[in-house]
């Protein structure tokens, strides 16, 4: 062959190697597999609306996922998210799935965003439509505000809840399935909660046009939900790997299906992140 017609060659056989990295996302070009532990990971489920109850939920599925994916040897815990906490601070436990990335859990885990959140006000059917604004709820003195412990009401209802909670309008309660009972009981006329959860909690009661499901403050930007991979038990390498596993599971289209069983398809793709 001659030289001119070789060299022709050699650049389109490189040209055709190259073709298929082209279409590997940026993330996935760079990234090394996850490295197993030598023992089993404990990852922290908690009761929480269709993420988790009564052995299904969307975490579970990513879980599931995250356990095919990595190769890795898996303990799947359900234990309160107190306790969870205490665990990744300790290195009893390893990770824990959607939850939000406070600078007090960033101080003992790495957070790895891969959902978009927004919590909704959800109001007792008997409360005065006229009260359309945290303002408007605020001015009303026989309102309540039911909140879950440790529940992270995101920036666009952290003022609204702080300022509730110093004039004593503010209810804690231990656990999501025993505050959403109170809910219904009519002991308070609002708990703040994102689609998830509120939905799982509330099926009937949106069915029979029993309760208001608004958002106050639209101009908020949304928060996330996050894998927290315990500091104890894995480097900020380590972690990232994780969290470039979880784009993977984005990536292919997952991510979506998985969501799409707990809530509709249009609502599940305004949460994915890009």
């Amino acid at each position: 062959m001659p030289r001119p017609q070789l060299r022709l060659v050699k650049k389109i056989a490189a040209a055709a190697l190259l073709l298929p990295c082209l279409s590997i996302p940026a993330w996935a070009q760079k990234n090394a597999p996850v490295a197993c532990p030598a023992r089993p990971i404990v990852l922290g489920l908690y009761e929480f609306g269709h993420y988790y109850h009564a052995g299904v939920g969307l975490d579970k599925d990513v879980a599931e996922q995250l356990i095919k994916r990595s190769g890795c040897a898996f303990e799947l815990r359900v234990m309160p998210r107190r306790v969870i906490w205490q665990g990744m601070q300790s290195g009893t436990v390893d990770m824990t799935l959607s939850a939000a990335a406070t600078p007090e859990r960033t101080m003992f885990s790495y957070a790895e965003p891969y959902l978009w959140i927004k919590n909704m006000i959800i109001l007792r059917k008997e409360v005065d439509p006229r009260i359309r604004s945290t303002a408007d709820f605020m001015a009303e003195p026989n309102l309540r505000l039911g909140i879950g412990r440790g529940f992270v009401p995101g920036a666009a209802y952290e003022e609204f809840v702080a300022q509730l909670r110093n004039i004593g309008r503010v209810e804690d309660v231990d656990d999501a399935d025993r505050m959403y009972a109170m809910f219904k009981a009519g002991r308070f006329q609002a708990v703040l909660g994102s689609q998830l959860v509120y939905s799982s909690y509330l099926r009937d009661e949106i069915q029979a046009n029993q309760v208001r499901i608004e958002d106050w403050n639209p101009g908020k930007p949304r928060g996330t939900i996050n894998l927290l991979v315990a500091k104890k038990s894995f480097s900020a390498e380590e972690a990232r790997r994780w969290g470039d596993l979880m784009k993977g599971i984005t990536a292919d289209g997952t991510m979506l299906r998985l969501v799409s069983r707990y809530i509709d398809q249009e609502s599940a793709a305004r949460m994915l992140l890009p």
